[in-house]
C-alpha cells in the first residue's frame, strides 16, 4: 500500500509538471518571469548541461519568441529614434537582444583569455565572436549595435551574402578602421579579402582555411564559405569549424581535428554524417531563432534543437543562447 501511495504521488507530480509546461506554452509569461529566464540562460546555466533550470528558461523564452513577428523585428532593426528604441527594449525579445549584446560587448572587452584557451560568444543567429590570447575575430556578426564591437575585433569572416549573415554596419565599420574581412563575394565599398576554395589566410598565429560549397542544390551553388580556423599555438591549436549555411557534408573537408563544429542545424546539412566524417569534439547547433524569418517558416526553435540533439549520436551537443560565453580548453575535454 505504501509503495502504491508513493507511486501515485510520483505520477501526480509528473502530471503536474507536464501540465505546467503546457501552461507555459499556451500562456505568455509575465515580464518578470521572462527577465528571470533570460538571466538564467545567459548567466546561470549553459548550452551543454541542459539542466531542468535551463530547459525551463528555454521554454519560457521560446513562448515569447513564438509571438514576435518578423515585421516587429524589422521595425526594431530599422528604428533610429533613441527614445523609441529604449521603449522597445524594456520588454520581450528586444530586451533579450539588448541584454545579450551588452553582456557580450562588456565581456569581449574585459575577458583576459588564458594560455591554452579560447573564449567564444554567440551574438545572434550564426554570429560568433572568438577571443584568443593574441586576437579577437568575428564570424557572421549581426546586431543593431555592431559598431560598439569593432574597435576590439581584429578581423572578420562572412560565410555568404544573405542579410542575416552579411551585415552592412559590420563590413563598412571594419573597412573604415582598415581591418580585413574574409568573404567569397564582393562587398560594396569594401576592399575585402576575397577568398577562394582551398585558400589559407594568416592573421598572426591564426590560420583560416576556406572551403566553398553549396547553400542548396537548385540555385545557390558555390555560394557559402566554410571556415576552418586554427586559433594558434597559444590555444593548443584549438580548431573551430564554422560552416555558415553549407548544405552538403561531402563538400566539407577540414584538414585538422575539429574542436568546435558550428553547423546550420536545418539547412539540409547531414550533421550526423559530418560527425561521423570528421569527429568534432563539440557541436554547437546554430541558426536558431532567426527573427527575420516568419514564425512558422525557417525560424528554427529551441524545441527543434532539442529534437535534433536527441537524434544525434554525440556526447557534446550544445544549444547555446544569445549572450552566452564558453571558455574552451582543449585539454579539459581529452
Amino acid at each position: 500500500m505504501k509503495r502504491f501511495v508513493i507511486a501515485f504521488v510520483v505520477s501526480l507530480v509528473a502530471v503536474m509538471t507536464v501540465s505546467a509546461q503546457i501552461v507555459k506554452m499556451s500562456e505568455l509569461p509575465s515580464e518578470r518571469e521572462f527577465r528571470k529566464a533570460v538571466k538564467t540562460m545567459m548567466y546561470r546555466t549553459n548550452g551543454h548541461d541542459l539542466t531542468p533550470k535551463r530547459l525551463e528558461a528555454m521554454e519560457i523564452t521560446q513562448s515569447v519568441f513564438n509571438r514576435f513577428e518578423s515585421k516587429e523585428w524589422s521595425a526594431y532593426r530599422k528604428e533610429n529614434d533613441p527614445e523609441k528604441i529604449a521603449e522597445l527594449e524594456r520588454s520581450g525579445v528586444p530586451y533579450f537582444l539588448r541584454k545579450s549584446f551588452d553582456k557580450v560587448c562588456k565581456e569581449v572587452h574585459k575577458t583576459k583569455v588564458k594560455e591554452g584557451t579560447v573564449a567564444v560568444w554567440l551574438l545572434y543567429n550564426m554570429g560568433y565572436i572568438v577571443k584568443t590570447p593574441t586576437a579577437t575575430f568575428g564570424i557572421d556578426l549581426y546586431s543593431k549595435y555592431t559598431d560598439k564591437l569593432l574597435d576590439v575585433i581584429d578581423f572578420g569572416m562572412i560565410t555568404h551574402a544573405h542579410g542575416d549573415h552579411n551585415n552592412k554596419a559590420f563590413t563598412e565599420g571594419m573597412a573604415k578602421r582598415g581591418k580585413p574581412i574574409l568573404a567569397a563575394f564582393d562587398i560594396k565599398n569594401v576592399e575585402e579579402m576575397r577568398v577562394v576554395d582551398g585558400g589559407e589566410y594568416k592573421f598572426g598565429d591564426i590560420t583560416v582555411r576556406v572551403t566553398i560549397g553549396d547553400h542548396n542544390k537548385k540555385k545557390l551553388r558555390n555560394f557559402v564559405a566554410a571556415y576552418e580556423i586554427d586559433c594558434g599555438a597559444n590555444t593548443n591549436n584549438t580548431v573551430i569549424y564554422h560552416t555558415g549555411d553549407s548544405c552538403d557534408y561531402t563538400q566539407l573537408n577540414p584538414q585538422k581535428q575539429v574542436d568546435i563544429f558550428m553547423p546550420h542545424m536545418r539547412v539540409g546539412l547531414k550533421i550526423q554524417s559530418c560527425i561521423d566524417k570528421f569527429h568534432p569534439h563539440h557541436v554547437f547547433l546554430s541558426h536558431l531563432l532567426e527573427l527575420g524569418h516568419r514564425i512558422k517558416k525557417w525560424r528554427w526553435t529551441f524545441h527543434d534543437a532539442l529534437k535534433d540533439k536527441k537524434k544525434l549520436k554525440h556526447d557534446h551537443i550544445w544549444i547555446p543562447c544569445w549572450g552566452e560565453r564558453i571558455i574552451y580548453n582543449r585539454n579539459d575535454w581529452k
